[in-house]
């Protein structure tokens, strides 16, 4: 019994010792950090999803931002570095990119559970995700947003008729779920060239697969906290972040849209038209296929449904902004109130106004960079070296938050970006909605088409008003989401213009 008790205190001992052990690498390197805690490490509030990590990020930010370029943080008990000045996120993202090209997820996804997520130009890293991308990129061609440009104008009339329709009874809209039935409609039309009918069915098959394709669940994050915890169990451990019952929805849906296309001759200049010729051209396989399918679904469904809906808060919130872009629109408009691909890029206001909201609600708040070779940073004499594996994390948020980057930060106005002052925040590195460097948003361009669009299409047809059942004195990020998507919801309600 002694010899029991002898061996669990010991063994209690050695695993304490084990879970701090690096609690002193940044002090030893006279970097500042603050006290890490046993098993939580510096971001404990996420880690126990009390609150979304972007708050334990931002609390770090504010105590340590002037006062050095960078923090040495512990994330569970690995050392990590928190980079504070936009000049050295710069060089992380652009000018040192050879040294962070990677991140961090793509080594806890398992190319046998998940073979579709898992050539997601977002999971690949080194030569694998150069090749990925530059075999996606030309996907993303001006004449290819435009030759999609009508099927989105399309999704938007359906949208302003829903909205119409429903907006007769007494509940208001989840902005969320609204944006998400539109961008579902929207990729689903130009990657399968189906209708995903979120309008007007309920419980539409492909809605209900976008939702699970992004649900979080929370035996996924202990498998993560785990594994970053102890090493040595990635060899144990498997995380599976996607169904097989999805993914093979997705593998169906892309094999009925290219043999109904192949029996009947049909060809439209869409993404499932670029998958084809990239078959023709380099024989990529049938998961391939898949891969680039879903990838293209993934990118343009949640992000975009995200940014949407919360670009249409802030207008709820703010008059003077709604009723300005509604003058572009209708001066934009033409007799039958539709705006051209050409007119929407001129929008100078609606790309202002959906930039604004992006600052201050990224879809992603935070990014992370995996270190491939030992490299430097420097910045105003001060100089940390970042060890090959160590993760470096960006906090989007709180640049996007700073006082000394933005004049009064928490108020919407979309002014600031008057006189093509949008391009030096994005070159400084203190605006970053799809990230930055070559590692930047992949699906950005259509990302705003879309967005844009919805945008355009529902302010030009009602005035948006905040419903009272929103959450938001003040808004709080969802703990359990990865995302930026918040408690209880954006609510709105919409009064059609044609009653005036």
């Amino acid at each position: 019994m002694i010899l029991f008790i002898i061996l669990t205190f010991a063994a209690a001992g050695l695993l304490y010792l084990y879970l701090i052990w690096n609690f002193s690498y940044w002090s030893k390197r006279r970097v500042p950090s603050p006290k890490a805690k046993v098993l939580l490490g510096d971001l404990p509030n996420g880690i126990l999803r009390k609150e979304n990590m972007a708050y334990d990020f931002e609390r770090l930010y504010n105590k340590y931002k002037g006062k050095t370029p960078f923090v040495g943080i512990i994330q569970l008990r690995d050392p990590r570095l928190l980079i504070l000045e936009p000049e050295l996120i710069k060089d992380v993202l652009v000018g040192k990119f050879h040294y962070f090209k990677n991140n961090e997820f793509a080594d806890m996804i398992d190319t046998k559970l998940d073979p579709l997520f898992a050539k997601n130009p977002f999971f690949l890293k080194d030569d694998e995700w150069k090749e990925k991308r530059a075999e996606i990129t030309p996907a993303f061609t001006t004449n290819r947003m435009k030759a999609l440009y009508p099927l989105i104008q399309d999704v938007s009339a359906r949208m302003v008729k829903y909205i119409t329709i429903e907006s007769k009874k007494s509940d208001p809209f989840d902005a969320r779920e609204l944006s998400a039935k539109y961008t579902t409609d929207v990729v689903s039309n130009c990657i399968f060239g189906v209708d995903a009918e979120s309008f007007t069915k309920e419980n539409a098959k492909i809605r209900e697969m976008g939702k699970k394709l992004f649900s979080s669940s929370p035996w996924i994050f202990i498998k993560m906290i785990l594994i970053e915890s102890f090493k040595f169990l990635k060899r144990f451990i498997k995380i599976q972040f996607t169904e097989i019952e999805i993914q093979q929805f997705f593998v169906d849906l892309m094999k009925q849209a290219l043999k109904y296309r192949d029996e009947n001759n049909i060809q439209r200049e869409d993404f499932l038209d670029y998958i084809i010729q990239l078959r023709n051209k380099k024989n990529i396989s049938e998961l391939e296929m898949a891969s680039h399918t879903i990838s293209f679904f993934s990118d343009g469904f949640e992000t975009s449904s995200i940014a949407i809906s919360h670009a249409l808060y802030e207008l709820g919130k703010s008059k003077r902004v709604q009723d300005k872009l509604r003058e572009e629109i209708k001066n934009n408009a033409n007799k039958n109130g539709q705006i051209s691909f050409e007119k929407l890029q001129e929008m100078s206001y609606l790309d202002q106004v959906f930039h604004e909201a992006l600052r201050m609600h990224p879809p992603l708040v935070t990014s992370s960079r995996l270190c491939s070779e030992d490299v430097d940073l420097e910045y105003d004499g001060k100089k940390v070296t970042v060890e090959k594996g160590m993760s470096v994390f960006i906090p989007y948020l709180s640049v996007h938050y700073d006082p000394e980057n933005f004049l009064e930060p928490k108020n919407f106005h979309p002014e600031r970006f008057d006189d093509g002052a949008m391009k030096d925040y994005l070159d400084r590195c203190v605006l970053m909605p799809f990230g930055g460097g070559p590692r930047i948003c992949l699906g950005m361009r259509f990302a705003l088409l879309q967005s844009k669009a919805a945008l355009a299409a529902i302010v030009g047809n009602f005035e948006v008003t905040v419903n009272s059942k929103t959450q938001d004195n003040p808004l709080v990020i969802d703990p359990k989401e990865f995302l930026n998507i918040k408690t209880g919801g954006l609510w709105l309600d919409f009064k059609p213009l044609s009653e005036e």
